[in-house]
C-alpha cells in the first residue's frame, strides 16, 4: 500500500501484516473529518487485499486517539452531527464486517471516538501508561459512534453506566480489570506485531468464520441500540449544553450547564 495519507502512516510489516498509525500529534491524534475519511479509505483498501490477514491500529507518540476533534463539533447543526456520526459508523462497520483481524495496540490516551474504534477491534492490548474513557458527558453530549452500546456489552450495564455518566478517565489496569483489554505491555506495538505475525499463520478462513459468529451475536442484539445512540448523539447538538460544554473544553474552564 502506498502511504498517500496526510494524517495516517501505513507500514507493511510483511505480506500478511499491516500497521495503520494515526498521525495527528499536533491534535493528540484526534479524529477530524479528513482523518475519518483516510481511515475509512485505508481500511477499505486493506479489506480488498486478499493476502493481508491482520491489521494493527495504533497512534504516533504517546497517544492512541484522543477522541473526535472538538473544533469540528462546536456550533454544528443536528444534521452535521449526524453526518459525522454516520461516517464513524461506516468506519466502524468496515472493521466489524472485515474478514481480517484488527488489533488495537493502544499506546496512550484512548478517549471518546478513539475508544469506540478500539472497541470494534478484535483484540485490544495496551501500553502500561494508556488511559481510557468516554468523557463526552462533560461536553454536554454522549458517545455517538457505538460507545454506549458496545461498552455495555463488554463491561456490563452497571459499570458502563458509571463510566459514561461520570466521564471518568481510567488506567490500563482498570481497563484490563473490566475486560476492555486483554493484555498490558511496556512496548505495546512490538508485542502487537509479534501477535499479528503469529495470528497471520493461522487459517484465515477459520478466523474469518469465528469472527463472523462472534460479531453476529453482538450486532443482532445491538443494532437498534446503535441506531438510537446515533440519533440521540445528533439531536443533542440542538441544545445549548453542547455548545457550552465544548466551548468550556476549548477555553479550558469548567462548563456551566443550564439544563
Amino acid at each position: 500500500m502506498m502511504n498517500q495519507y496526510k494524517n495516517l502512516i501505513v507500514e507493511m510489516i510483511n505480506s500478511k501484516v499491516v500497521v495503520l498509525k494515526v498521525n495527528r500529534p499536533q491534535a493528540r491524534n484526534a479524529l477530524d473529518t479528513n482523518l475519518i475519511m483516510e481511515l475509512s479509505e485505508a481500511v477499505a483498501k486493506v479489506n480488498a487485499m486478499e493476502e493481508i490477514a491482520v491489521v494493527i491500529l495504533t497512534g504516533v507518540e504517546k497517544v492512541f486517539i484522543a477522541g473526535v476533534d472538538i473544533k469540528d463539533l462546536i456550533g454544528i447543526s443536528v444534521s452535521q452531527a449526524f453526518q459525522i456520526a454516520s461516517k464513524m459508523k461506516a468506519l466502524r462497520n468496515e472493521i466489524i464486517h472485515s474478514s481480517k483481524l484488527f488489533i488495537a495496540a493502544i499506546n496512550g490516551y484512548c478517549l471518546g471516538g478513539g475508544l469506540e474504534l478500539a472497541l470494534v477491534c478484535d483484540i485490544r492490548i495496551a501500553q502500561t501508561n494508556a488511559k481510557f474513557g468516554l468523557p463526552e458527558i462533560n461536553l454536554g453530549i454522549i458517545p455517538g459512534g457505538g460507545g454506549v452500546s458496545l461498552l455495555s456489552e463488554i463491561v456490563g450495564s452497571a459499570m458502563a453506566r458509571k463510566m459514561i455518566f461520570t466521564g471518568e478517565i481510567f488506567s490500563a489496569h482498570k481497563a484490563m480489570e473490566v475486560k476492555i483489554i486483554s493484555d498490558i505491555f511496556e512496548h505495546v506495538l512490538e508485542e502487537g506485531v509479534l501477535l499479528a505475525q503469529s495470528l497471520s499463520l493461522k487459517s484465515q478462513t477459520a478466523i474469518a468464520a469465528a469472527k463472523r459468529v462472534m460479531n453476529s451475536g453482538v450486532l443482532q442484539g445491538n443494532e437498534v441500540y446503535l441506531e438510537k445512540e446515533l440519533y440521540e448523539f445528533s439531536f443533542l447538538f440542538d441544545y445549548p449544553d453542547s455548545v457550552e460544554g465544548m466551548g468550556a473544553f476549548l477555553e479550558k474552564r469548567k462548563p456551566s450547564f443550564k439544563n
